[in-house]
């Protein structure tokens, strides 16, 4: 079974390099052709053809089909000294269809060669004519996946040299710990599932942070029993407490508002926020205290605040924050409002001292990244062979966890989803990042993303994934493809309504005399949780480019009407340019990127902690591409760039 980046069909390859291509259309692009080979302008000829070919004829078998056809007519031509394929060239050369026709290639399955592969020929026949087997000789040559293995439940997998070396290792110490750290684009979804071949399917436990990733590894999977194989953290926490037929997760409970818990907890006024505003801080500190190793709750626990902390609020604050934890031990259904559902319940089964059940011996989890402290500490109390794999540089924010016992670390950098034109892009960043791994990066031959540098007042193509750098820069894209007419969507109903309640607050704290009555019910979205008015959202965010544009669109009236016209975007969904935020694209991909200039921001960060964060985010958004990364200028001048401006050297409170 081939990984899910391998393309069974062979794509076609051109006899000519992206580069000669794309110089081409500059302004001496006519003079140019006289360098190229024969091969070299039949493909420059079959790439213009492509600009005029109707959408339904386009395939890239027609395409190879016209490229042998010229360079054959080349050949018999070769005696005429009155007409060459130069000369014809020279004749229908167009630099408007040339560029028309490079942005079908991508779409097409049609590869550049390298420019040694160029001067090899190694694609003509003796005769000098077009060998049409060569499309296949080369994938095989470079096919990433040219390790075949037959695991001990009789079903052959295909892996690459790094995947395979790592399966025969693992199979070599079935009982000893392991970690993979692996780069975006890997397989590691691909290598998990051919791990768990060589493990008992009911000794194995298999743990993903969400539904929608446990669903992607059991469709990876063969057996009708392994398809119903493992948990989310959520739900493998939620049978730990509950026992092995706990209730219903989706169970529905009425609950009380925030506003009236806040009313029966006695919780007061905090630096001028009051009921639900303060229960939303409360809350922000035990989601802190849920993510960490720690048994009881304290100081540390305490969100950075874009405003100064006194003792008298950190000491008011942690009493109320305790107070709303005692009421969530007592009534554990009102776990559903805290907005960190999961993690909430891992955290109470690792203090109810709760241990991975005896009947496993090993435990798999993938995108390890996201495993919280307390799972870790649940999984660390048993015996059992734990095999983690993840990719560090997809936790933007926070400090990973680190496990405690002694393991075996393998590093697999070679990405068969993203080609050189990322991995030049991508090692710089790892380079720059302070702390994280500094293994290079390693993209595969034929993985070609596509890069184009956009300009000012670009409309990205239908279908784009648009990864904003926060939630103004969400809200001012949002406005901006509004404004253009080009349809969007976020990733989900959650999602939208967030974006929806995060635009209704701006508007309100930008106009309270006009909107205050808004937070009757649902208060200030959390971003805004210790921010009164505008003022201070105004000290807190003015940093922030796509913040100062969002002010100057409510300056010019943006209201909530507005709002409400923004939220009723419609289309059709494979139409639509979808919006999120680049930190919560980890484990995704796409076929077409756009990073947005506020996410590769010239303005000076707030320190190296913040600049590690942005890195952090600017890798897991290049890395999401499989066709097409649009950016707003080149990614290693913007490192550049920033290492000789330096830090604000200013640290949060």
């Amino acid at each position: 079974m081939h990984s899910e980046h391998f393309d069974l069909s062979s794509p076609v390859f051109l006899p000519i390099t992206e580069q000669a291509c794309v110089g081409l259309l500059s302004g001496e692009g006519f003079d140019a052709l006289v360098a190229l080979s024969e091969p070299e302008l039949a493909a420059v000829l079959v790439i213009q053809n492509l600009a005029q070919v109707p959408e339904s004829d386009l395939s890239a078998n027609g395409a190879e089909k016209v490229l042998a056809k010229l360079i054959d007519w080349a050949v018999e031509a070769s005696h005429s000294a009155s007409v060459s394929l130069l000369s014809e060239a020279q004749r229908l050369f167009d630099q408007r269809k040339l560029y028309f026709g490079l942005n079908v290639v991508k779409s097409l399955k049609l590869r550049f060669l390298l420019a040694e592969e160029v001067q090899a020929r190694d694609y003509l026949l003796p005769s000098g004519k077009w060998d049409v087997e060569y499309k296949v000789r080369h994938l095989k040559t470079n096919d990433p996946f040219s390790k075949q293995m037959v695991t001990p439940r009789h079903r052959e997998r295909w892996l690459s040299a790094e995947q395979d070396k790592l399966v025969r290792t693992f199979r070599a110490n079935l009982n000893e710990d392991l970690h993979v750290q692996g780069y975006a684009g890997i397989g590691k979804s691909h290598l998990l599932v051919a791990l768990m071949e060589h493990l008992r399917p009911e000794k194995t436990l298999l743990l993903a942070r969400t539904p929608a990733k446990l669903e992607t590894l059991r469709a990876r999977m063969v057996g009708v029993r392994e398809r119903k194989a493992g948990h989310t953290f959520h739900a493998f926490a939620h049978a730990l407490m509950q026992g092995p037929r706990p209730k219903p997760l989706t169970a529905q409970v009425r609950a009380p508002s925030k506003q009236a818990l806040a009313q029966e907890l006695n919780i007061f006024g905090f630096r001028g926020l009051q009921g639900q505003a303060v229960v939303d801080v409360c809350l922000n500190v035990l989601q802190a205290y849920c993510r960490s190793w720690e048994y009881s709750l304290s100081a540390k626990h305490l969100p950075h605040f874009k405003q100064p902390l006194s003792s008298v609020d950190a000491r008011a604050l942690l009493e109320y924050a305790s107070r709303l934890w005692s009421y969530l031990e007592a009534n554990p259904a009102w776990g559903s409002q805290t907005g960190f559902e999961a993690l909430l319940m891992i955290k109470r089964a690792s203090l109810a001292g709760c241990v991975v059940p005896e009947r496993y011996t090993h435990v798999l989890i993938d995108e390890s990244q996201d495993i919280p402290a307390p799972l870790l500490q649940i999984i660390e109390r048993g015996r059992q062979v734990l095999i983690t794999l993840g990719d560090e540089y997809q936790q933007a924010s926070g400090v990973m966890v680190r496990r405690a016992r002694e393991v075996r670390h393998t590093d697999v950098c070679y990405s068969v989803r993203s080609g050189r034109n990322v991995e030049r892009l991508v090692n710089p960043l790892i380079s720059q990042h302070s702390d994280k791994s500094k293994v290079l990066f390693e993209g595969a031959r034929d993985a070609d993303v596509g890069i184009e540098f956009y300009p000012l007042g670009f409309v990205p193509p239908q279908g784009c994934v648009v990864l904003t750098a926060s939630h103004w820069d969400t809200m001012k894209w949002a406005i901006q493809l509004s404004e253009a007419r080009c349809a969007f969507s976020l990733a989900g109903k959650e999602a939208q309504q967030s974006l929806k309640y995060f635009m209704d607050t701006v508007v309100a704290l930008f106009k309270p005399d006009f909107y205050s009555s808004e937070f009757n019910d649902s208060g200030p979205h959390p971003f805004f949780s210790d921010m009164a008015d505008w003022q201070q959202v105004r000290e807190a965010c003015q940093f922030d480019e796509a913040f100062l544009w969002v002010e100057a669109e409510l300056q010019k009236g943006f209201n909530l009407a507005d709002v409400t016209r923004l939220n009723r975007q419609s289309g059709h969904p494979d139409e639509r340019c979808l919006l999120m935020l680049a930190q919560d694209a980890g484990g995704m991909e796409f076929n077409r990127v756009l990073l947005t200039p506020a996410l590769l921001t010239n303005v000076k960060f707030q320190d190296a902690y913040a600049f590690d964060q942005r890195l952090c985010a600017v890798y897991i958004a290049i890395s999401r591409a499989t066709q097409q990364l649009y950016l707003p200028y080149d990614v290693v001048e913007w490192l550049d760039y920033h290492k000789y401006q330096k830090t604000r050297e200013l640290h949060g409170y």
